[in-house]
């Protein structure tokens, strides 16, 4: 658990480590709710997203269901992240001096 990787890192008692970790996430789980949005820099970003209500066909009776919209959370992760998720190898990095220029 995070917690107390951070409790023993920082030579806290778990019962602090966890406290303080469920106060992180209840003040992110809040910002979210209220603001519809939250940043944690170097992780990613969070976003409220509403999925519009549409119309499916029950795989069964066939008869149509409409689904309401809906309220879903979207999570996009930092640029750190995805290069350490995605390193390029040498040589493929897309610079300037590989682009083509029409002249």
């Amino acid at each position: 658990m995070i917690a107390d990787i951070i409790s023993k890192e920082l030579g806290l008692p778990q019962r602090t480590g966890r406290q303080f970790m469920q106060r992180v996430i209840d003040m992110l789980s809040d910002d979210i709710v209220f603001t519809g949005s939250s940043k944690l820099r170097g992780l990613g970003s969070f976003a409220v997203k509403t999925r519009a209500a549409t119309t499916t066909t029950h795989p069964t009776t066939g008869n149509p269901v409409h689904i309401p919209e809906k309220k879903v959370l979207h999570f996009k992760t930092s640029l750190q992240i995805r290069r350490r998720l995605n390193p390029s190898k040498p040589g493929t990095e897309k610079t300037a001096k590989n682009k083509k220029t029409s002249a």
